[in-house]
């Protein structure tokens, strides 16, 4: 879990069942593995002290907690090139047409730093916990 100023962001890797689906347990290790790197980097990415990404936090922050606001959870969707750069993300529309380009902008200009494992199942599915953080 990372602290992002008032904000806290939990990622836990999620699976969606499909055709392709495989539970956890069955899954490779290293797949897991990458999936944390992937979240590591995210929590990195949506922390960072730069202009989308404080204008993003802001929203949270303001929003959080309201009928209309950033949603307790947010499952994203990512897919990676072989040279571990973020193809595209997708998530559930927030309400805030701004927030989620900013949430975008911020998740897909990135590189893991890694290629994803052989083989692994995309899109990754990681759940996010967006909660205002307590002083």
């Amino acid at each position: 879990m990372a602290s992002l100023g008032l904000i806290t962001i939990a990622a836990t890797p999620v699976v969606a069942q499909g055709l392709d689906y495989r539970s956890p347990d069955a899954a490779p290790p290293a797949w897991g593995q990458f999936a944390k790197l992937v979240k590591y980097r995210f929590e990195e990415w949506i922390g960072a002290d730069e202009a989308v990404a404080n204008r993003f936090r802001g929203w949270l922050k303001e929003t959080g907690g309201t009928a209309n606001g950033a949603p307790d959870s947010l499952i994203v969707k990512a897919w990676l090139n072989p040279d571990g750069s973020v193809e595209k993300v997708s998530s559930a529309p927030l309400n805030d047409e701004r927030a989620n380009s900013d949430l975008r902008t911020v998740l897909t200009r990135g590189n893991i730093g890694e290629a994803p494992p052989p083989e692994m199942l995309q899109p990754i599915n990681l759940r996010f916990s967006l909660k205002i953080a307590k002083d």
